[in-house]
């Protein structure tokens, strides 16, 4: 049982990775830059997206459709994210697994384009992001665009790392665009707001600030992110594991698998040798194990859902979601961990692929350097 249960996981995915790593390649770094917003924006670095939600009608206005996603909606650069870490992710964990260069330089790469070098880079804030058309100010739902930074900033801290492949220079400024990113979070209004929400977005938020204050050396915010975890995130969920915001969607199915993997990614982020999350429980008996007994169920058995089917994409979760694999190291859980090695890797249709936050599970199984 033991072997099933910690099993590297690097050597189990040893043919995914480096099939994706050989695919990752071939991408030569493509930003925001290279793929104009529909709208005038001030540089063209800076991230645009339009709430999926929101659908045009006649006459110019527009009307919210929840849990159906306009296909016209512009997506594209929340797409070019997704393809960056993608890349990313992919390399550094084929580095980890050959120890061959070829895989971090072209990782580092992408992380210059996107970070570092000023006539490509992404400004460090999403004040145009998840637009609610015609508008072009950003809302709080942004922070969910970015959900992939969370392990983007992983792969650099395993690239910057003592014994990594970035220089000291490179290392220097992609901690630099991660901490005036962090202080976008903290201090504009839809990074507040998304930080003080009660459902996902905060999720969202934390598990993101999490990695990136390891990354950036940031202690503060990593003990904020922590207190948040503890205090604030584990109240969303109902004494049966449930997160009752999540299920008043019409899409309740995927909205409840994204919240509690992220979730548990975020615990995955806030933990350390001598606190582990995975075993803090509210007073009462709230915590992570009883949110993942609550979901394994359905994802065993997508017809045990006892609520309304999603209005879209019902059939195609789960894949291998990250709870499964987190919460089955973390509780000794063999189905868990069966379960996960059953399901498909990764979801095939962009729409999905945009709010799945992890791609290489690898690089979640292994402690990330401080």
């Amino acid at each position: 049982m033991a072997e099933n249960l910690h099993f590297n996981v690097a050597e189990y995915d040893r043919d995914n990775i480096l099939a994706a790593a050989a695919e990752a390649l071939k991408l030569t770094p493509q930003t925001i830059t290279e793929v104009p917003a529909p709208k005038k924006l001030a540089s063209p670095g800076l991230y645009f997206s339009e709430d999926t939600e929101w659908f045009a009608t006649e006459g110019g206005h527009f009307e919210h459709r929840p849990g159906y996603s306009n296909p016209a909606a512009f997506s594209q650069h929340r797409d070019a994210l997704v393809r960056m870490n993608g890349a990313v992710a992919a390399c550094v964990a084929a580095w980890r697994l050959t120890s061959e260069t070829k895989y971090a330089q072209h990782a580092l790469n992408h992380l210059r384009a996107w970070f570092i070098d000023t006539d490509t880079r992404m400004e460090p804030n999403l004040d145009h992001a998840a637009c609610i058309p015609p508008s072009m100010d950003g809302s709080f739902r942004g922070i969910e665009d970015t959900v992939m930074l969370a392990e983007t900033a992983r792969c650099a801290s395993f690239l910057c790392a003592y014994n990594g492949a970035a220089t000291e220079e490179d290392a220097a400024a992609l901690r630099k665009w991660f901490t005036d990113f962090t202080t976008w979070m903290n201090e504009s209004k839809p990074g507040f707001i998304a930080r003080e929400m009660k459902d996902r977005t905060a999720i969202c938020w934390t598990l993101q600030a999490a990695e990136m204050a390891r990354f950036t050396r940031n202690g503060a915010l990593q003990l904020d992110c922590l207190h948040r975890f503890r205090d604030k995130l584990l109240r969303e969920m109902n004494f049966d594991g449930q997160f009752p915001i999540e299920l008043h969607r019409p899409d309740a199915y995927a909205a409840s698998i994204f919240t509690l993997d992220c979730l548990s990614m975020t615990c995955e982020a806030v933990s350390s040798p001598l606190d582990r999350l995975w075993d803090y429980n509210l007073q009462d008996g709230r915590g992570m194990r009883s949110a993942a007994a609550y979901l394994f169920p359905v994802l065993l058995n997508r017809g045990a859902w006892k609520f309304p089917s999603d209005a879209e994409h019902f059939t195609d979760w789960p894949v291998r979601q990250p709870s499964l694999l987190l919460a089955g190291r973390a509780y000794s859980r063999s189905e868990y961990i069966a379960l996960w090695k059953r399901l498909p890797p990764e979801p095939k249709k962009p729409e999905l692929l945009r709010t799945f936050p992890m791609r290489q599970p690898a690089l979640w199984t292994v402690r990330p350097p401080a």
